[in-house]
């Protein structure tokens, strides 16, 4: 019986590597002995971990939001204008990469990778939020505090 040569692993795992090195990190800066003299009192405690907490769910919500299809949706499947429902253009060539955004979000900033498309009717430019984007909430939790704040405070 002959052994298989190890695949290499999917965007998936490689996703999930990242992830777990990450959160490694957050850890490390929470309980390394070096950093212990910073964190005496409860608060500072919670600060930190608030603090590495909403770096964590940024990082997530980055990571998720980037590699949603409609980031970049294929040619054979433009968006609607969302103002006059027409069919969208892209305003850039398909291999060059997509434009990064900046969203200011509950965790805090991430940048988004998103493919810019053009009405040729209403001439606006856009970035297409994906069919179940809408008004409203979307069921957001409560807003990570400021660092220095903690809930409530």
């Amino acid at each position: 019986m002959s052994e298989r040569p190890a695949e290499a692993p999917g965007p998936h795992e490689e996703l999930r590597r990242r992830w777990l090195s990450h959160a490694a990190a957050a850890f490390d800066l929470m309980f390394h002995p070096d950093h212990q003299p910073d964190l005496v009192s409860f608060d500072q405690r919670e600060r930190r971990a608030l603090e590495l907490g909403c770096d964590l769910s940024a990082w997530l919500l980055q990571q998720h939001a980037n590699a949603d299809p409609h980031a970049r949706p294929p040619d054979q499947a433009p968006p609607a204008c969302p103002r006059c429902g027409q069919p969208a253009r892209r305003v850039h060539p398909p291999e060059r990469a997509p434009e990064e955004r900046p969203l200011t979000t509950l965790t805090g900033e991430v940048r988004l990778l998103r493919e810019q498309w053009r009405c040729t009717s209403c001439r606006v430019v856009f970035f297409p939020p994906g069919p179940e984007a809408g008004p409203g909430h979307g069921g957001l939790q409560p807003r990570c505090p400021a660092p220095g704040r903690a809930p409530g405070r």
